[in-house]
């Protein structure tokens, strides 16, 4: 038997497409065994079944013979769970060939972290006004990148960026929120440790620096110079907080203008860029902005771009910098904004 760092080893698949493979149910889930002693302090450990390599090896060759996921199901005899709460991509993605081949989604980007009153029925909760920062994250160039991809690899390089982003924000204790298309909206609530608003830029952080592996990752396997970013913007206040519940499933949703603005500006962002209001960034305390590299890009008077730290702009003067701008950031024109660069380190709590 062996576990699935070995597996990662000796297949040199990434542990999203295991996931991938296991929510599809053409590789079986493992079972969880106490650790052995070289294992160190390993609460318990997953090993798969023998022959598992070798399972992976025929479906990585049938995937490059051109088989789509559901195929390669069918031949395995595996019955897929329906899809829930897999994001939809903008345009083409609503076909009916689309829906019939798209994969199920790990089931770690699909179980929503703890939000309030986690002990009592979604359904029963009653809307609650809270504080909040909300971080909104897109997928750029989506549209074009559907066009590029067979549909089940599309929905596939999805469920991968869900499954990087999830455990990065269950770590920072995010809760998942209902985003319109491929994107993903986190909230962050404040916690009795830590600081939700450094929870917020900390996820942000480290969401970036996990999609330069996917983008690497995708990079390798379809031999192609496209980078991936998920474009991220954030915003803070207090808002009413609810849920909607359908037949199928709860979606956690915010109604008021924090999303909004977040939203907004993540569709402002480009290249993987990190945009966060100076009104998150003042509820900081001194000690957590100086970790901060932040500022923006502006032009000097050779017409070159240079970076200016710890300042603010509005996203209308930003737009003219960038393929972002346009009719849908009219409503956040002045808002003051700035770009997170890079965090040096979590202050000590």
């Amino acid at each position: 038997m062996l576990n699935s760092k070995e597996i990662l080893e000796q297949t040199g698949i990434s542990r999203a497409t295991l996931n991938n493979y296991i929510g599809w149910g053409i590789v079986p889930k493992p079972e969880v065994l106490p650790p052995e002693p070289q294992d160190g302090g390993a609460p318990r450990i997953g090993y798969f079944p023998d022959g598992i390599v070798e399972r992976i090896g025929e479906i990585q060759r049938l995937k490059k013979d051109g088989w789509s996921m559901a195929r390669i199901a069918e031949r395995f005899g595996a019955r897929a769970a329906a899809p829930v709460a897999t994001p939809n991509p903008a345009g083409p993605a609503s076909t009916t060939r689309a829906e019939a081949e798209r994969p199920p989604a790990p089931k770690a980007a699909v179980e929503p972290a703890p939000a309030p009153a986690a002990d009592e029925p979604p359904r029963k909760r009653p809307p609650l006004l809270a504080d909040v920062a909300v971080l909104v994250a897109g997928l750029q160039h989506s549209t074009s990148i559907w066009t590029e991809l067979p549909p089940e690899e599309y929905f596939e390089l999805i469920n991968d960026i869900w499954a990087t982003a999830d455990p990065i924000f269950r770590r920072h204790a995010g809760t998942h929120g209902k985003h319109p298309a491929d994107g993903m909206v986190c909230y962050f609530f404040p916690q009795p440790t830590g600081d939700y608003l450094w929870n917020a830029l900390l996820a942000a952080h480290e969401m970036r620096e996990a999609m330069r592996r996917v983008s690497k990752e995708w990079q390798l396997r379809k031999g192609w110079s496209t980078e991936l970013y998920m474009n991220i913007g954030i915003d803070e206040g207090q808002e009413w907080l609810g849920s909607f519940k359908s037949e199928s499933n709860i979606e956690f949703t915010s109604l008021a203008h924090t999303i909004n603005q977040a939203a907004r500006i993540s569709d402002f962002a480009r290249f993987g860029a990190i945009w966060a209001t100076k009104n998150l960034l003042g509820k900081l305390s001194a000690a957590d902005r100086s970790q901060l590299t932040y500022g923006v890009r502006r032009k000097n008077s050779d017409g070159q771009h240079i970076f200016v730290p710890d300042v603010f702009s509005n996203v209308r003067r930003r737009s003219g910098h960038t393929a972002g701008g346009g009719e849908a950031q009219k409503d956040v024109a002045l808002l003051p904004i700035t770009e997170i660069v890079d965090i040096s380190a979590a202050p000590a709590r």
